[in-house]
């Protein structure tokens, strides 16, 4: 018992004369890194025996891969030699500060060595960067270029290379790769060009920072779009023939909904020839005259077109139409020759003297051929004793009465033409009927018969 007593009495006399043998400092190069960089220190060992030594240096601990530039040192006594040490966290590690451990032994005495502890500071990406959102307090405007401006801040001593920055919304889409200086502050401006017919309100943007992979930032801030209101009215008249029509359109070029009304008056005598597309919300008379008038609710980006047509075309062409048609049923189906009879009397005694006039004209459009007059005497009347020019082509007796017949060339148009001749007989009776004259005629496929006036002799 006593020797073992007197064994750990020696060792701790002896720990600390062999570790005033060596002398260990540090300069930190880095010691603040983000996951999987490597910190990096400059390592001076100082010879304080009395004789040289080379001297090496190890790390015990498996959460470090460790890359030391000169693995052995020799150093004289009272010297000092420095050499360049990298520490690289393994896979896994979670971030955090971290003690390690450094040992300086010598190689030629191994009880003779120091540890030395340096610090290193691993950092979660999360933690590497914040980034703040900036814009217009009043809201994006859709009609005009806006400025989004992203505050980011490296909020260590670390050197970020290619890193990615990514802005993404309903509104708009952006990216970009920068590199952070150590504890750099810096703001990145984006511009930004709505569509004029987004609707006012609050939007999501997705504000994304990468490094490797890694995210650094990730979150979603709500960005306002401002409201405005853009209503224009576009009224264009278009007169023709008989014909005036009126198109109205107005159009909101706002990003917010409106109410609007439009009227259009017309006269009355107007609103019975007028057509209005789309039908108007209502129509009333209002100072003398009639009114159209339409509500309606115009949201961001819509138009809405009204046409007023007033039109007389189609009355008129009614009328024109049925002008042509009595015209054409007249013209194909009306009398195209007309006979009138006359007839001139002088009496002597019982005896009664007659001149008997047919009067043929061609009243048509155009000339006429093979007309056939025909004229009948009152019945039991004697042969006429004179005629005129052209004389009949045929006298005979049909059930007890004469008939005369004329056979009529060509009849050009508004042509006319007089048959006459003279009756001498002896007549009992106070009054005579005289039966009419009648022309017979073709057009095309139809025989056509045109009779004269009626005739009472009174004796």
């Amino acid at each position: 018992m006593k020797k073992k007593i007197l064994v750990m009495f020696f060792i701790l006399i002896l720990v600390p004369f062999v570790t005033a043998q060596i002398a260990v400092e540090d300069e930190v190069i880095k010691n603040v890194l983000a996951p999987e960089e490597t910190a990096s220190f400059t390592i001076s060992v100082t010879n304080e025996g009395t004789s040289s030594d080379v001297f090496g240096i190890s790390i015990g601990d498996s959460n470090w891969r460790d890359k030391i530039e000169d693995d052995f040192l020799e150093v004289g006594t009272e010297k000092t030699a420095k050499t360049k040490v990298e520490l690289t966290p393994s896979r896994g590690l979670k971030p955090g500060r971290y003690s390690v451990n450094l040992r300086v032994y010598s190689r030629t005495t191994p009880e003779i060595f120091a540890d030395h502890l340096v610090l290193v500071d691993v950092i979660a990406y999360e933690d590497l960067v914040s980034a703040n959102l900036e814009f217009n307090p009043d809201g994006l405007d859709p009609r005009r270029e806006n400025l989004i401006r992203l505050g980011l801040k490296n909020k260590y001593s670390i050197e970020l290379k290619d890193v990615k920055i990514s802005l993404t919304s309903p509104l708009f889409e952006d990216s970009r790769t920068v590199e952070f200086l150590p504890a750099e502050l810096r703001n990145e401006e984006f511009e930004v060009n709505l569509d004029k017919n987004i609707e006012n309100g609050e939007y999501d943007l997705r504000i994304l920072v990468e490094l490797n992979g890694n995210t650094l930032v990730d979150k979603t801030e709500k960005v306002q779009v401002g409201f405005y209101k853009d209503v224009t009215d576009d009224e264009s008249v278009n007169e023709g023939f008989l014909l005036t029509e009126r198109k109205f359109v107005k159009h909101n070029g706002g990003n917010v909904e409106t109410t609007e009304t439009y009227k259009a008056r017309v006269t009355f005598f107007e609103s019975y020839f007028t057509s209005v597309y789309p039908a108007p919300t209502k129509a009333f008379k209002e100072n003398g005259m009639y009114t159209y008038q339409w509500n309606f609710v115009l949201g961001p980006g819509d138009s809405y077109k009204i046409n007023v047509t007033t039109s007389y075309r189609t009355p008129i062409s009614i009328l024109v139409v049925a002008v042509l048609a009595l015209w054409l049923l007249y013209y194909t189906f009306g009398s195209k020759i007309t006979v009138k009879k006359r007839i001139l009397t002088v009496r002597s005694g019982k005896t009664v003297n007659m001149k008997v006039l047919l009067i043929v004209k061609n009243e048509s459009r155009k000339a006429i051929k093979y007309l056939t007059l025909i004229d009948y005497l009152p019945k039991g009347t004697n042969i006429p004793a004179e005629f005129g020019i052209p004389k009949p082509s045929k006298v005979s007796r049909e059930s007890g009465t004469e008939m005369l017949l004329w056979r009529l060339d060509n009849m050009v148009k508004g042509e006319e033409r007089v048959v006459s001749y003279r009756v001498k007989d002896n007549y009992d009776a106070p009054r005579i009927h005289v039966p009419r004259a009648i022309v017979k005629y073709r057009i095309g496929e139809r025989d056509i018969v045109a009779k004269s006036n009626k005739n009472f002799v009174n004796l």
